[in-house]
């Protein structure tokens, strides 16, 4: 040692009236290392009473990780300073003992109440500078040797500062001379713990390689069974503080050495297993290796066999042939390398057996292929396809159904029906714990949704999602693949998909399944056939691929704009989603929660939301600052009024893309008037009006811009559609709805009538469902004219029951006929077709924007209407548009897209809508009550009934026109009311008459 530990030994030992002693070696705590000899008890060097003087102020020295068991030598580290204080405390006192208690924590600062309640009874052997020599004995810790002697409990603490004194007891051994019975148990007990420890012995000698035949005459067992009990104790270097101080604890010898057993068992079971372990892990390393040294052999020798085959073939072409010779060797290594990677990359995919059979053929013919050879490059491809799909790899489902509605109420307004099956499809598939069962394909108009909901249905169930897009596709190649024989030739879509997201079970969304362009030659429809089958599409089979693929466990969306561009077999594979239009109020609340945020956000009128770690910061006042900044207002404010008024003027659609790209067209605005830049929207606008009735829009003090509903016309220019559009009605022009792929609308149908042969003329580009609808409208409407006029011409004749037996919309055609020439009425001896209203004329239906096809059956009311108001030489009730089918008889048959045809009609501001009686129950649940609260539903059974609402002031008495303009002139009479306000007036007037047949819709 240095001279300075040497000195700082010296004086420590004098101020303890002991010699100095050696260091001694460090002693390992692992068993095969430890020097049990070290371990026996010292000899008492006179001390006989040495823990005679302990009394009242016993010094305990607290212990971290660590207990000393008696009998057994330990070292810990003390502070210089403590040290010193305890060496003087002993030399004061005159005591040769210290107390020693474990810690249950090992904190910085111990307390007395962290400390056990039993210690060990210690002797100081030696202490030396920690460290050693240099900077580290200069550390101010001084390490010291101790021998525990007994035990002892501690009774109170008597002092804390600078040094902790006990009060102790000191506790006897019991259980060393108890019995005979107890002598042979506690003799067993020792006995089975040296044979433990000597086998324990044994093993870590031969696996550090050292002998065992001389190694146990270099250990002295001890004596004492408590100190054997305490070397186990001390030795285990895996027990815990809590098990040693168990150890320690125990009352008896006996239940000591019990402790110790079960140690010393559990030890050696551990043993045991991590050495199987081992040995199991060995063998596999050892055929492994094998296995990499066979495989290196094999490629060594075909390497070999190759470079003599070159040689044969190069035969003796000269010394150019022999320089190239290197390079053509390092070509094949490298190219043999890139064979035993693939292989490597095929064995860890996971084939199936089909799969993994045709990767092991084609792995064959690259081996035995040269890199410069026209397929090596082909068949490298196609392997490297084989082991980048993923067969076996799937990703984890997290069905969490809350969690998916939270995720498409946050994504989606409204669309509550189209919400509700999906959660059923999720609810479902949790049942069955897989993806198998229907298809879903999302049918609806453009801008609402579709593909979003694709993607909000993976984000919920944590898979990855794929986006294909369909439209314009017409070769079956581009889904199923190329055949290798082509050269260029590559997999499909489909395969493409799986191999770039890397599992087997991910969302794929087929976009605009109906936009595939097909003709007589080929049709890609049909390849989906196999695709979208679960029945079929678990042995998928790609044509470049050419194995089959299972993808029974994706999850595949479609969607489509019209259902009726779509092959019937496969629509049927398909459970179809229908998807309505949005109400007003949908697009009021999406355009304030997402489309205008999102866009002054990309106009700069919105600071982006800074991330913020305050970890990564450190600094709680610089992230609050950073929050500070962020809280700022928007620059550009769109009023709700102003909102409203751009939807239902500037926009005329089902979704929202036009609403979006009108609010873009305003943020570019606002942009330009924040930098002092004002263009007009056109060139012919009066600038000093314009810039007077933008004056108002800012921007402030603060730089915010204002727009509200004035503001509009100056900035994005006239209003392009006209809610009051169905105040325009005239004679021969009825007001319908339908339903094409951009969603509901007004479809307006006229009617004239010029002289002729009686031929009917249909225009409009019409399919011919809807020029059936024309022809029974029509015919629908002779007839009933024919039978009024033949009720008409009897004259005074005709009883007043006579008159109400005739339905009303016959009663106003009857009325029609009385009127219709000078003394028709006399004329009673006429035929019925000398009656014919339509004799000598030419009819003509035409429904307007010719260039765009049209068919469908839901337009025989609305032209029905059409052709009474040419007969009847009167416009309809221009604020009513109608939808249905007729049928001969004159019944309303119902017809479908109720909910888009309702929205078409509120957003063009029209207040009554004729709809099928058959359809009330779609009214009662697609229709949101705020849209009805707008707009009058009216249902109808019966042609008669919509006659009378559409023409019931023609031909009719005062009394009921008076009612009827009552209904009018009092907005606030409830619906109910004014109903039996013109039943009354119209029975006062007419005996027998059966009342307007309209029904009010819910909620009014």
């Amino acid at each position: 040692q240095a001279n300075a530990a040497d000195s700082l030994q010296l004086a420590a030992c004098q101020r303890c009236s002991r010699k100095p002693f050696s260091h001694p070696s460090a002693v390992d705590p692992r068993i095969g290392e430890v020097l049990l000899g070290s371990m026996a008890p010292a000899d008492d060097d006179g001390s006989e009473d040495f823990s005679a003087n302990v009394g009242d102020s016993l010094v305990v020295l607290p212990l971290r990780n660590q207990v000393i068991f008696p009998a057994i030598r330990g070292s810990f580290e003390l502070p210089k300073k403590v040290f010193e204080d305890v060496c003087d405390h002993l030399e004061r006192t005159g005591a040769s003992a210290i107390g020693v208690v474990a810690s249950r924590r090992s904190a910085k600062k111990i307390s007395s109440a962290d400390l056990y309640e039993v210690g060990t009874l210690c002797r100081m052997v030696s202490h030396a500078a920690a460290g050693g020599d240099g900077e580290q004995a200069a550390s101010g810790r001084v390490r010291v040797v101790v021998e525990g002697r007994s035990r002892f409990r501690v009774l109170k603490y008597t002092q804390e500062e600078p040094l902790r004194l006990a009060s102790v007891e000191l506790l006897e051994e019991k259980g060393d001379a108890e019995g005979p019975d107890q002598d042979v148990a506690v003799r067993a007990l020792s006995h089975s713990i040296r044979e433990k420890m000597a086998e324990m012995l044994r093993g870590n000698q031969q696996d550090n390689g050292k002998g065992s035949g001389s190694s146990r005459r270099q250990f002295r067992w001890p004596s004492s069974p408590s100190a054997l009990a305490g070397l186990v104790g001390a030795t285990l270097a895996q027990l815990t503080v809590e098990e040693r101080q168990k150890l320690l604890e125990a009352p008896t010898t006996r239940a000591r050495l019990e402790i110790a057993l079960d140690f010393l068992q559990r030890e050696t079971e551990a043993k045991r297993m991590s050495s199987e372990i081992s040995s199991s892990i060995q063998k596999s390393r050892e055929l492994e290796l094998r296995q990499v040294v066979l495989q290196r052999q094999i490629q060594e020798v075909q390497k070999d066999l190759q470079r003599l085959q070159n040689k044969a073939h190069r035969g003796t072409d000269g010394e150019a042939s022999e320089g190239g010779g290197a390079d053509l060797e390092d070509g094949e290594d490298e190219a043999e390398d890139e064979v035993a990677r693939l292989a490597d990359c095929l064995a860890r995919a996971r084939l199936p057996e089909d799969a993994e059979r045709v990767a092991k053929r084609e792995l064959r013919r690259l081996k035995s292929l040269q890199p410069h050879h026209p397929e090596y490059t082909s068949i490298h491809t196609y392997l490297e396809l084989l082991a980048s799909l993923p067969w076996a790899q799937s990703s984890e489902d997290r069905f969490d159904l809350k969690e998916a509605k939270a995720m498409l109420d946050e994504d989606h307004k409204g669309l509550h029906q189209v919400k509700k099956r999906l959660l059923e499809f999720l609810a479902v598939q949790k049942m069955r714990g897989d993806m198998k069962g229907p298809i879903l394909c999302l049918h609806g108009p453009p801008g609402i949704g579709k593909t979003s909901l694709g993607r909000s249905v993976a984000r919920a169930l944590g898979r990855k999602f794929h986006r294909i897009a369909l439209g314009g596709v017409k070769d079956e190649a581009e889904l199923r693949g190329h055949r290798r024989t082509y050269i260029g030739s590559m997999s499909g879509s489909i395969i493409q998909a799986l191999q770039a997201l890397g599992t087997n079970n991910p969302v794929i969304l087929l976009d605009e399944v109906d936009k595939m362009a097909a003709n007589s030659m080929f049709n890609p429809q049909a390849t989906l056939l196999e695709v979208l089958d679960p029945e079929q599409n678990g042995s998928f089979k790609d044509h470049y691929l050419n194995t089959p693929f299972d993808l029974s466990r994706a999850l595949f969306i479609c969607t489509a704009n019209d259902s009726s561009q779509i092959d019937r077999p496969l629509l049927d594979r398909m459970e179809v989603i229908e998807l309505s239009g949005y109400t007003l109020e949908e697009k009021a609340s999406i355009t304030e929660s997402h489309l205008l945020p999102k866009q002054r956000r990309l106009h700069a009128l919105e600071p982006e939301k800074p991330e913020v770690d305050a970890q990564q910061t450190g600094d709680a006042g610089e992230v609050a600052h950073m929050e500070a900044m962020h809280v700022q207002e928007p620059r550009l404010v769109l009023t709700p009024e102003a909102v409203s008024s751009l939807i239902t003027k500037w926009t005329s659609e089902s979704g929202v893309r036009s609403l979006e790209r009108r609010l873009a067209q305003i943020c570019r605005w606002a942009s330009l008037r924040i930098q002092g830049l004002d263009v007009p929207h056109n060139a012919s606008a009066g600038d000093a009006e314009r810039q007077a009735a933008l004056s108002s829009c800012g921007p402030n003090q603060k730089g915010i811009v204002v727009v509200d509903v004035q503001h509009l016309p100056h900035i994005i220019g006239a209003e392009l559609f006209e809610p009051d559009i169905a105040e325009r009605l005239v004679v021969g022009v009825a007001m319908g709805l339908s339903v094409s792929s951009v969603g509901g609308q007004l479809l307006f149908i006229e009617a004239t009538r010029t002289r002729g042969g009686g031929r009917l003329t249909i225009t409009g580009q019409l399919g011919k469902v809807m020029t059936e609808s024309v022809e029974t409208a029509l015919s629908l409407l002779r007839s009933r004219f024919v039978r009024s006029s033949r009720t008409s011409g009897s004259g005074a004749s005709a009883a007043v029951g006579d008159v109400s037996s005739v339905p009303a919309g016959s009663e106003v055609l009857s009325l029609l006929y009385s009127k219709r020439a000078p003394g028709d009425a006399e004329n009673s001896s006429d035929s019925a077709a000398d009656r014919d209203p339509f004799k000598g004329e030419d009819i003509h239906v035409h429904f307007p924007a010719g260039g765009i096809p049209k068919d469908g059956p839901s337009a025989g009311v609305a032209v029905l209407l059409a052709l009474a108001s040419v007969l009847l030489d009167k416009p309809m009730r221009s604020d009513t548009a109608v939808t249905g089918e007729v049928t001969l008889r004159g019944h309303v048959l119902p017809v479908g897209g109720i909910r888009d045809k309702v929205l078409a009609a509120h957003r063009a501001g029209v207040k009554h809508v004729l709809l099928p009686l058959a359809n009330k129950r779609q009214v009662l649940e697609d229709i949101p009550a705020k849209t009805l609260e707008g707009i009058q539903v009216h249902y109808m059974k019966h042609v008669d009934e919509a006659l009378d609402w559409a023409f019931g002031r023609l031909g009719i008495g005062e009394a009921e026109a008076a009612a009827l303009g009552q209904q009018d002139l009092a907005p606030g009479l409830p619906a109910a009311a004014a109903a039996a306000a013109v039943s009354a007036a119209v029975a006062r007037a007419r005996p027998g008459y059966a009342g307007i047949g309209f029904f009010p819709g819910r909620g009014r």
